[in-house]
């Protein structure tokens, strides 16, 4: 009997040993699981919110909403790096949807669980003046790291006169460019942490064709290497005469390249005694000198024409010249 006992209390320490090591064995993984969580929420707490939307989607809003249409914009969220602002660069080609007027971040998943994004809080600005400011509700989902999570906001402007009279002013002033900038922060959730994820995105769309500036057009004497000689005038038949165009690119990221005629009249002559077309490109905020190459043949009094897409100088404008024999 005593032997029985002893077997029996042997049996229940078993039994509670066994149980002691479940019990800290699914503590471990209980543990392990929820510092996997933390860990995910520490990390993703530090990130930021890549708000992408395209050059081509903005213009189409800006026009629209200035139209008095109602206007949606479609952006895409993704989780990126701490400290990341989209602002765009250098563009050197028109874009195709302004030639048609005419005629992510990659970043590999560090943390554990796979985040959500719901509401996105955004603050709408044109030329650095706040326009809107406003929190977008969205259901919860899934956003990734290299594809992106794509939403459609209504930016629905608080004063739509000021926003036109914004809009239509910076386009007057940069050739049809406007700068826009929408911040703000995005509600990113794993599992019951929460974190406000800033974004910041900023581009320069086009609502009208970007055209090049005329700032100077004049006549001028060169020599064969191109070096403008001062003080000689009048010039005599056979100097290389010009005219000297100088134009500017008054937008901030787009270059611009235009097709520009010069006609060359010779007084009594009805039709132009010369014509040539050069192709005239100036970066964004740069400017630009361009030498036609005319080269009088007959003594008398000369005038020209100038046609591009952004200036146009008639002849009855256009300063005369001069030539000896």
């Amino acid at each position: 009997m005593a032997e029985k006992e002893k077997e029996k209390i042997a049996s229940k320490e078993e039994i509670i040993g066994l149980v002691q090591l479940v019990i800290i064995f699914t503590a471990i993984l209980a543990g392990r699981e929820i510092g996997n969580i933390y860990g995910s929420y520490n990390e993703l707490s530090k990130m930021a919110v890549n708000l992408n939307f395209s050059e081509e989607e903005m213009s189409n809003y800006l026009r629209d909403t200035i139209q008095g249409k109602n206007a949606t914009l479609n952006v895409g969220l993704a989780v990126t790096i701490p400290g990341f602002t989209s602002t765009e660069g250098q563009v050197t080609q028109t874009p195709d949807y302004v030639r048609r007027w005419i005629i992510s971040v990659t970043l590999s998943p560090i943390v554990v669980t796979q985040p959500e994004v719901s509401d996105v809080e955004v603050i709408f600005l044109v030329e650095g003046h706040q326009v809107l400011s406003k929190m977008y509700s969205f259901p919860r989902a899934k956003v990734g790291y290299i594809s992106f999570l794509n939403r459609v906001i209504p930016l629905n402007v608080d004063d739509e006169a000021e926003f036109k009279k914004l809009v239509s002013d910076s386009a007057a002033a940069h050739s049809g460019e406007v700068e826009v900038t929408i911040t703000g922060r995005a509600k990113a959730n794993v599992l019951f942490f929460e974190s406000m994820l800033p974004f910041k995105t900023t581009k320069y769309p086009l609502v009208t064709p970007p055209t090049l500036v005329l700032d100077k057009a004049e006549w001028s004497v060169w020599d064969s290497l191109g070096t403008r000689i001062p003080g000689l005038y009048p010039p005599k038949v056979g100097d290389k005469t010009g005219p000297q165009i100088v134009v500017s690119n008054p937008t901030r990221v787009h270059s611009i390249t235009e097709n520009t005629t010069l006609a060359v009249y010779l007084e009594g002559t009805p039709e132009a005694v010369f014509t040539q077309t050069k192709k005239v490109t100036a970066a964004a905020g740069t400017v630009s000198t361009y030498i036609f190459d005319f080269i009088p043949g007959t003594p008398g009094t000369y005038y020209y024409s100038l046609k591009s897409a952004g200036f146009n100088v008639t002849a009855d404008a256009s300063p005369r010249l001069v030539v000896n024999p």
